[in-house]
């Protein structure tokens, strides 16, 4: 049965370069790190690193072992977090991913959450929805604000549906498109364009092009965004237009306005909360589920 407490070692053995790096990191002494080291290559008959004068080197089994070490001991880490969650309810970390669009969203859930259980923290991470499904795939989040569709099809995840977005267009006040109320195809076509894109997947990119190949246009696409102040900066710079999709009643960016695309009204963009099926057990994610969709 493999421990944890020798592969924390080999970890930090692995990650400052040296045995006594490490035990400086650790505060013990060399010789138990050295030993466990020992152990573990004598277990597997394997070196798991190439010792010299100048230092210790991994070799392909140290490189493969630290990778496999540092999910293991990552895991067994959020398993005892989890486990205390059960007893804990109203405490504990909880860490949500969300893409652009969810960030107003969960920070009106953060708020809420804080005033109702103070000793709730909480780490929080922004991505688009490839990053944040490896994330939750990973354990390295518990929950995610996400678009559909989602690159994953792993059974365990739970959907639940929050908002229904639509399609505006982000210009400049002195933009020729200001002077209208709303914005065509056409009129787009005309316009270097700043749309958001995936990572990977099929996503609101793919959506707009094919829209615009079905009326036969073919947009000046000046840049594709991961994120939206990116895609704000370029616009406030003069660089072109943006088309991205935003939440009912999200309208305003400053100095910047907003024009909605008729044309694009059906390609709808759905915000879902996505978690793992068995997170439903655990209390404190209990509610800050509940929060999220009341």
């Amino acid at each position: 049965m493999i421990k944890l407490k020798p592969l924390s070692y080999f970890k930090a053995v692995f990650e400052h370069g040296s045995i006594s790096a490490a035990s400086e990191v650790l505060f013990i002494a060399q010789p138990p790190l050295s030993k466990a080291l020992h152990q573990l290559e004598d277990e597997w008959g394997v070196k798991l690193f190439d010792r010299s004068s100048r230092g210790m080197a991994p070799t392909e089994a140290g490189m493969y072992l630290y990778r496999r070490a540092s999910d293991l001991l990552q895991l067994a880490t959020e398993i005892d977090e989890e486990m205390q969650a059960f007893g804990e309810g109203s405490r504990g970390v909880v860490r949500i991913g969300t893409v652009s669009m969810g960030i107003p969203k969960v920070a009106a859930v953060v708020k809420l959450l804080k005033s109702e259980h103070p000793q709730l923290t909480f780490s929080l991470h922004q991505g688009d929805t490839g990053y944040l499904e490896e994330l939750l795939e990973r354990r390295r989040i518990d929950l995610a604000l996400v678009h559909l569709p989602l690159t994953t099809s792993d059974e365990e995840l739970s959907i639940q549906p929050l908002a229904r977005s639509c399609f505006r267009v982000m210009c400049l006040p002195e933009s020729s498109l200001a002077q209208h109320k709303t914005v065509t195809l056409e009129q787009l076509a005309d316009c270097p364009l700043i749309l958001m894109r995936r990572k990977s997947g099929f996503g609101v990119y793919d959506n707009v092009m094919q829209f615009f190949s079905k009326a036969g246009l073919k947009p000046q696409v000046l840049a594709d965004a991961s994120d939206v102040p990116m895609m704000k900066y370029l616009v406030e710079q003069g660089m072109g237009v943006g088309l991205l999709p935003v939440l009912s009643g999200e309208s305003e960016w400053d100095n910047l306005l907003t024009l909605p695309v008729p044309e694009l009204e059906s390609v709808a963009d759905d915000l879902v909360l996505i978690y793992r099926s068995h997170h439903e057990f655990s209390t404190m994610l209990r509610t800050v589920i509940k929060a999220f969709t009341p």
